[in-house]
């Protein structure tokens, strides 16, 4: 499992990953259980189009005979198909229909929501100006499309959801946040920092102390990456065999000037 969010604001582009890849192990009884590795690159910068992508769900990939680590999967197309994409829209459709040859079919009636999923965002020129957009690459149901009365032709597929367009993003320019999303091992971090986000408006009607107060990207960034920190800590404490959010956490926000900020850790 692992933990990635990305938001666009007003700010820019964020977007945070921990850096926990879990898999079944096979066991000498015929069983297997959770096993998690830290250190994948779960974030990355495609440099060509100054964008972020990152992934969540299935941690590997079978080619042919070889398994291979997702992360390592996704820089090699980054690189090696290079000649292939020249915008945020052609990478995203590239990338959905590479997967499709490696991941099978899911059944939605059982798993709604998808298996593997990648976050792509960057700025795109809109009506002369530089744009937000971001794409959401995943098998499954699409609720932001659906939230817009759209539907993806075949949920059980990887598709390539153009979740937030940019002429969404001239819509909701009037606000801090413009669109926020979340994936990986969501069971406790809904809850948790959905009851947060509750408490912090009280305090601050109550108090007038603003947490976050945010006044750049950077600062955005910091808050995605507390919280993914906190519930590897969290995790840290609990009882789960297999501690799902972990390792290093790397951050990448952009601006609307092009200029981009990679961490790894």
């Amino acid at each position: 499992m692992t933990l990635v969010l990305s938001e666009l604001s007003r700010f820019g582009i964020a977007m945070a990953a921990d850096s926990a890849i879990t898999f079944h192990e096979p066991l000498p009884t015929g069983e297997s259980r959770l096993r998690v590795v830290l250190g994948a690159k779960k974030l990355q910068l495609i440099p060509k189009l100054n964008a972020g992508i990152s992934v969540w769900g299935q941690g590997s990939i079978r080619i042919g005979d070889d398994v291979i680590n997702i992360d390592t999967w996704i820089e090699n197309i980054i690189t090696e198909k290079e000649d292939d994409y020249d915008s945020l829209d052609s990478f995203a459709n590239l990338l959905a229909s590479e997967i499709r040859t490696f991941i099978q079919p899911i059944d939605v009636s059982h798993n709604p929501w998808g298996t593997v999923g990648f976050h792509l965002a960057g700025f795109v020129d809109y009506e002369g100006e530089p744009t937000q957009t971001f794409y959401h690459i995943h098998n499954g149901r699409s609720q932001a499309l659906e939230m817009r009365g759209e539907t993806v032709d075949d949920p059980s597929i990887v598709n390539a959801n153009h979740d937030f367009p940019p002429n969404m993003a001239r819509a909701f320019s009037g606000r801090l946040v413009w669109y926020r999303t979340r994936n990986g091992d969501l069971r406790i971090y809904n809850r948790l920092f959905g009851l947060l986000e509750q408490f912090l408006r009280r305090i601050e009607r109550e108090t007038h102390i603003v947490i976050p107060h945010s006044t750049s990207i950077a600062d955005r960034a910091e808050w995605l990456k507390f919280q993914i920190k906190t519930m590897a800590e969290l995790y840290e404490f609990s009882n789960l065999e297999a501690r799902t959010i972990g390792g290093d956490i790397a951050t990448l926000t952009i601006i609307a000037d092009g200029t981009v900020d990679f961490r790894e850790r």
